[in-house]
């Protein structure tokens, strides 16, 4: 699945523009969408899901425009949806949840359905408890069951906001090594605020800052924004002046910081970026 956005523009009465002028090709394969909060992330995850409509500008989906209903709903017959703060009804087992999604997504064959539910729960770690009502599941194993049903109907478009937020390290390495596995064929938009999810699960990725794209393109790429400017410094007793601090370690003597900077603190020692740095590195620059 090819999907082209066309000069895509979203506004909201009363609030700041949320898309502005959008021009980007998302190609097949793992795709992550990260920026801070108000970028336009959501906006855009909605706009692509059929959800919402943009207020100027095309999306188009294999050369057709999404603003044509009937393109609409083919795409969501196409489409797999994991929201960030999903909830699956509380009172169904797995097995019968995604048996109820299939058919909201219009598979009429109940062997099929029954079918891809069991092959889904076995792929997401969780055919052992099938019995068992979700409104006593731990909030990663409904996460589970959130990437389950986006995956029913074997989408080639799959849109998936968060799915690491809150969860501990286990289920991230899990959610990680699953997601992973998803690109091929299909299309993934993976939204998150978590920068190594991106470096471990999307070789392409799009950086939206104040509804604008900042950069589309290799993540390794994204990574070099900071290379030769990554720094570690020596302990020191207040945060450096110069540059954009991207963490901090304490130690008695001070405090170490990983700062990107044309010119560090004397001692620095230039170090090998990270994507978070490349971020960092970006958004420094931006306007």
């Amino acid at each position: 699945m090819f999907i082209s956005l066309d000069h895509l523009g979203k506004d909201f009465r009363k609030k700041p523009r949320a898309l502005d002028d959008l021009t980007l090709d998302l190609p097949s394969g793992m795709i992550g969408l990260v920026g801070p909060n108000g970028a336009g992330k959501t906006t855009l995850m909605r706009i692509l899901c059929g959800i919402a409509s943009p207020t100027r500008g095309r999306v188009l989906v294999d050369g057709c425009d999404l603003a044509d209903a009937r393109v609409r709903r083919a795409l969501k017959r196409t489409l797999g949806y994991l929201p960030q703060d999903i909830e699956p009804y509380p009172n169904l087992t797995p097995p019968e949840f995604l048996d109820y999604v299939g058919v909201l997504k219009g598979m009429d064959d109940a062997r099929e359905r029954r079918r891809q539910a069991a092959e889904l729960l076995e792929r997401v770690g969780l055919a052992d408890v099938a019995r068992r009502r979700i409104g006593g599941f731990s909030g990663g194993m409904r996460r589970r069951v959130g990437i389950a049903q986006a995956l029913m109907g074997d989408p080639r478009l799959l849109v998936v906001d968060e799915p690491t937020a809150g969860l501990d390290p286990e289920e991230r390495m899990r959610f990680r090594t699953l997601l992973a596995t998803l690109g091929g064929e299909r299309t993934v938009v993976l939204s998150t605020h978590i920068l190594d999810d991106v470096a471990q699960t999307c070789p392409y990725v799009c950086v939206l800052r104040g509804g604008h794209v900042r950069y589309d393109g290799a993540t390794a790429d994204l990574v070099g924004e900071a290379r030769g400017r990554t720094w570690l410094t020596p302990p020191l007793a207040a945060p450096p002046a110069q540059g954009v601090v991207v963490n901090a370690a304490s130690s008695p003597e001070g405090t170490r910081y990983r700062l990107v900077a044309d010119v560090p603190p004397a001692g620095s020692q230039l170090v090998e970026p990270a994507l978070e740095d490349g971020y960092m590195a970006l958004a420094s620059t931006s306007r």
